[in-house]
Order: structure tokens, then sequence, then C-alpha cells
């Protein structure tokens, strides 16, 4: 957002700066709103701003709204927030089905378009990816009887593992199931990013080849050698 628009210094934090008046939407249009009201709050979140310093009023100054008009759509900022969340996680579970869907007859070549979709994002959108595990923690806990909506990327994940254990084979004592190898890869692969963009001198650059070295060493770890998986 520029200083031209605002009319302040560009130093001034992204949740005090004004925009516009917005046009006030034709009937009909509220989910339009409600859309850009929480584009507005996933912008300061990715302009580097924390859920607790985020106000209402700041998420209708960058919405060029109102503050009162957003309780028209979210009965509070935690509501608001839960939402943001559970968008951006389904987005990317969506993202990692779709790759999935790009080998339907292979299934290691499906689970390696869902690792290799998954690191695109998280290397090449890192704002976007942030999002995923830094509004969580800091937002008031979900009632009970919601489901987090971490939740769709696991199965996600899930649905990408399971074809690749094998079907005929009783499960042996210490085996992992679908879930639980799916739990292994996703915080291998998240692990690895926490010391790429924490501890740069203890990884090394991630880059399309170590990428591509990351996910058939977790793959390895986790099935074993196979004939089928080398790319």
């Amino acid at each position: 957002m520029s200083a031209a628009r605002t009319g302040e210094q560009t130093s001034a934090p992204a949740s005090e700066r004004t925009k516009p008046s917005r046009a006030p939407n034709r009937w009909g249009e509220g989910g339009r709103l409600r859309q850009e009201i929480l584009q507005a709050a996933e912008h300061l979140l990715e302009q580097g701003e924390r859920p607790e310093e985020i106000s209402l009023r700041a998420i209708a100054r960058e919405a060029g709204i109102t503050a009162p008009a957003i309780y028209k759509h979210f009965k509070d900022k935690a509501e608001l927030m839960w939402t943001l969340l559970d968008g951006v996680y389904t987005t990317l579970a969506e993202d990692m089905r779709t790759a999935q869907r790009s080998a339907p007859d292979d299934p290691w070549t499906g689970l390696r378009a869902v690792i290799d979709t998954y690191g695109r994002i998280a290397t090449a959108e890192p704002r976007r990816y942030h999002l995923l595990f830094r509004i969580g923690p800091d937002l008031p806990p979900l009632p009970d009887a919601q489901p987090h909506p971490m939740g769709v990327v696991l199965d996600a994940w899930i649905e990408a593992v399971a074809p690749c254990l094998p079907k005929s084979v009783p499960v042996a004592e210490g085996s992992l199931d679908a879930e639980q190898t799916a739990k292994l890869l996703w915080s291998g692969l998240h692990g690895q990013f926490g010391l790429y963009w924490n501890i740069p001198d203890a990884a090394k650059p991630l880059g399309r080849t170590e990428l591509d070295a990351l996910r058939e060493s977790l793959l390895l770890t986790l099935f074993g050698p196979r004939p089928d998986r080398h790319p």
C-alpha cells in the first residue's frame, strides 16, 4: 500500500494505514464483502502483523469499510481469524489433491507430486505457508466440538500415502498405518523447512535439487527401498 494512497509515511505500520472508502455492496453481494474482509486480515498477517496485534478496526481500514460492518459477517475477531485459517488450510489441501490426481494410475508418482506441491508452496510462497502455523497458536481455543482446520491437510496427506502402503500383507507389530506415516512425512518436511528458515547454517539451501533429494530420502526412510521409487 503506497504512501500516496494513504497520505502517510511509508514507515507507518500496516495496521495503522487507511484505505479509501469502499463503495457499498449491491443487494446480494454480502459474500463478496465477507471475502474482502478475510483478504484484508490475511494481507495484514502477511505483512508481519501478529493476530493479537491486529484489531477489527485495522482490518476494516484495510478493507475500506467501517468496523461495525465486520460484525455482520463475524461475531468477533477470533471467528474471523479461524475462518481465515480454515481457508488457507483448505486451499492447501485442494492443491495437494489436485497434484495427486495428476497421476491417477501411479500412486508413487502421485505421492511425489503431492510432496513437490507442498514443498513448492513452502519455499516459493513462505508468507502463505507461515500462516498455516502462525495464526492458530495465538487464537482462543476452538470449541471442543469444532475440528481444527489442519485436519483437512492431514486428510490429504493420508489419501496420498495410503495407496503406497502394502494392502495384502498383514500389519506387523511396530509398523505404521497410513495416518502415522502421513504425520511422519508431513513433520519431516515441515521440520526441514523450519531448519531452512531459522538455522540457515544447519540446513542446505532448498533448491529444486535439494527438494528432490529430501523427498526421496523421506520416502526411502518411511517406505524402504523400491525399484520403482527412483525419479
